[in-house]
C-alpha cells in the first residue's frame, strides 16, 4: 500500500514538472514572439478596393491622401475601428512628382506648412497619426520637418516615417519633440504583382517568428489586397495596430 501511494506522488510530481516546463515555455515563447503591423498607403483614390479593405476585419492602418476623391471615406473606417492616418504630400527629388494642392514644400515658410497641415487635417478629421507621401527632399529639412513636429506634437498625432530617403531627419526630429514614432522597414508591393507581395508577407512573418517586430507600408491596389486575404490566417497571429509598435522619447 506504501509503495503504491509512493508510486502515486512520483507520478504526480512528475506531472506537475511536465506542465510547469511546458507553461514556462509557452511563456517565453510568446514574451519573445514579433510582430507585423501593416499600413496601407494611398486611400482615397479607389473606391472599389478601399470598400473590400473597409470589412477586412484586421489590426491595419489606413493613411488618407487629403484632397482625393474619397477622402471622406476616412470616417467609414474610424467607425469600423480602424486606425486612420493622414498621408500627407511632401515634396520629392523628383519634380514631375509634386503636383498635388497641399503639397508640403521646403521653400515654405512655417505659417504655410502649418496652414496646409490644418486643411488636410479636416479632410481627414478622424486621423490620429501621419506618415510622408513622396518626401525624398522635404524630410531632409531640419527646419522644415521641425515646423511639422510642433504640429503633430499640438495635435497629438504619431509619426511614421516612410523612409522614402535615407537621409530622413524625420524619426530623429519626432524623438526630439516628444513625438511617438515608427519607422518602415519594407515596402511590400514595389512590384504590383501576387506573387512578390505574397513573398514580401511571408518574409514579414518569419522575421515576427524570430521575435522582430516588423512595419510594412503597402497600398491602396487589388493586389495587396488579395495577397493579404490570402495569407490571412498566418498573418493575423502577428498583426499588431500600428499603435501598439510606436517609439516614445522621453
Amino acid at each position: 500500500m506504501a509503495q503504491k501511494i509512493i508510486n502515486l506522488l512520483r507520478k504526480s510530481c512528475f506531472v506537475a514538472l511536465f506542465l510547469s516546463v511546458l507553461f514556462f515555455n509557452s511563456f517565453c515563447f510568446a514574451g519573445t514572439k514579433g510582430s507585423i503591423s501593416i499600413i496601407i498607403d494611398d486611400m482615397g483614390y479607389d473606391h472599389y478596393v478601399m470598400q473590400k479593405f473597409l470589412e477586412i476585419d484586421l489590426p491595419i492602418a489606413f493613411s488618407f491622401i487629403p484632397g482625393t476623391p474619397f477622402d471622406y471615406m476616412s470616417n467609414d473606417f474610424c467607425k469600423k475601428g480602424y486606425t486612420v492616418m493622414l498621408h500627407m504630400p511632401s515634396e520629392s527629388l523628383n519634380k514631375r512628382l509634386n503636383d498635388y494642392a497641399l503639397l508640403l514644400k521646403v521653400s515654405d515658410s512655417k505659417e504655410e506648412i502649418l496652414n496646409k497641415l490644418n486643411k488636410a487635417l479636416k479632410s481627414v478629421p478622424c486621423a490620429t497619426g501621419f506618415n510622408n507621401h513622396m518626401g525624398s527632399r522635404f524630410l531632409q529639412s531640419e527646419k522644415k520637418m521641425s515646423d511639422t513636429m510642433e504640429f503633430l506634437k499640438q495635435h497629438n498625432l504619431f509619426f511614421v516615417d516612410s523612409l522614402t530617403c535615407a537621409n530622413s531627419v524625420g524619426y530623429k526630429l519626432a524623438c526630439k519633440h516628444h513625438v511617438d514614432y515608427a519607422v518602415r522597414d519594407m515596402f511590400i508591393d514595389n512590384k504590383k504583382r501576387f506573387n512578390y507581395v505574397k513573398q514580401n508577407l511571408m518574409t514579414a512573418i518569419k522575421l515576427a517568428k524570430q521575435g522582430k517586430n516588423v512595419i510594412l507600408i503597402g497600398h491602396d491596389n487589388i493586389v495587396d489586397y488579395e495577397a493579404i486575404i490570402h495569407l490571412k490566417g498566418k498573418l493575423k497571429p502577428y498583426l499588431r495596430d500600428i499603435k501598439e509598435n510606436l517609439r516614445q522619447c522621453q
